[in-house]
């Protein structure tokens, strides 16, 4: 697709095109006190694909040099909305070479080709930006004619805690297990359609049996359960720089108060995500125990994720416990006729970001 009167042309990404978009991921500027750049290595085409049932990635060429200056992805995937399964579009990616920002007339015809490829499923599309991306904030929120409407709709905050560092105290009456899921897949059935944006189901991208966790009743009842989600082999979280005080953590045993041992600039974190979080009836004190008896087992990582967006019932559990923070802000993105969310917790999960 020519963009009109430009030099530059729109088309869907190929699995030919991985380096030319790992060239615009990687050619990003670092903000913040805690400077982290997220890649997609070593595949990023791949590395897509492997977070939808299906991606319609534009990406922007020179037309002259076909070289890729600018990436942007919708990852489809079915999600409950409102009680029941349905089509959502998560917009990610979103990225244009240094170079070329400021002059970029192909934004629209990008959006376009996204619509045009899900007209037939006409999902909810939505998107997640750093509440720190400031400028992006004030571009998107700003009504432009030809654009969809980005509605805010709340803060998520990315809690990354320490592991490996308590142990725990007791079994409090109940039965901790990992990679055990007998009825795991019906206790998911009946407690995902309750979130907004929840998984369809526990079967996420590489998840094993051995990556659950239960904490169970003496009648064996199920009363929380969650997986450990690694995807450090397509995605990758690396620290570029920390500022002010930030500039000693790395270097202090902060692991031993409970908090994440953070990686040094340039490595890449050894991290996963706490994913599938579901506690019956959103019990505090079920959460607390099962957090802290999950945090003490995983020992391989320096420090775990979870996403909760505001509206989620275990948050002040989350406040509670040592962490450090990363708050993002979430919209819903309209382009004429998309759903609407009602007022249930919104379960979104920080590995599908």
């Amino acid at each position: 697709m020519r963009c009109p009167s430009s030099p530059f042309e729109i088309s869907l990404a190929g699995p030919g095109d991985s380096l030319g978009i790992a060239t615009v991921f990687d050619d990003v500027t670092f903000e913040g006190k805690i400077a982290v750049h997220f890649s997609r290595g070593p595949d990023p085409y791949r590395s897509f694909q492997k977070d939808g049932e299906r991606v319609v990635a534009p990406i922007a060429k020179e037309t002259q040099t076909g070289k890729i200056i600018g990436i942007g992805a919708c990852l489809n995937r079915t999600e409950y909305l409102n009680g029941s399964p349905g089509a959502t579009g998560y917009l990610t990616g979103m990225k244009l070479l240094q170079s070329h920002r400021g002059r970029a007339p192909f934004i629209r015809a990008a959006y376009d080709l996204i619509c045009e490829q899900n007209r037939q499923a006409n999902p909810l599309y939505y998107t997640t930006i750093l509440k720190n991306n400031v400028q992006a904030i004030k571009l998107l929120e700003k009504r432009r004619k030809g654009m969809p409407d980005y509605r805010y709709i709340g803060g998520y905050t990315v809690y990354c805690m320490g592991a490996g560092w308590m142990a725990a105290r007791g079994d409090g009456g109940y039965i901790f297990e990992k990679g055990n899921p007998a009825g795991l897949a019906d206790y998911y059935s009946k407690h995902l359609p309750k979130y907004n944006l929840a998984p369809q189901n526990e079967r996420l991208y590489g998840l094993s049996q051995s990556d659950f966790y239960t904490l169970r009743n003496r009648d064996s009842h199920i009363l929380a359960a969650c997986a450990i989600w690694n995807q450090q082999d397509y995605k990758q979280y690396i620290a570029k720089k920390y500022q002010g005080l930030y500039r000693a953590l790395p270097l202090l045993p902060y692991k031993l108060l409970g908090y994440p041992s953070l990686p040094k600039v340039d490595v890449v974190a050894n991290c996963a995500s706490i994913a599938l979080l579901v506690v019956r009836n959103e019990n505090p004190e079920v959460a607390r125990r099962f957090l802290r008896l999950v945090l003490s087992n995983e020992r391989r990582y320096d420090f775990l994720m979870l996403g909760l967006f505001e509206n989620h019932p275990l948050r002040p559990v989350l406040e509670k416990m040592r962490h450090i923070r990363c708050e993002s802000r979430v919209y819903t993105v309209d382009f004429g006729g998309s759903p609407t969310l009602d007022d249930r917790a919104v379960m979104l999960e920080v590995g599908h970001l």
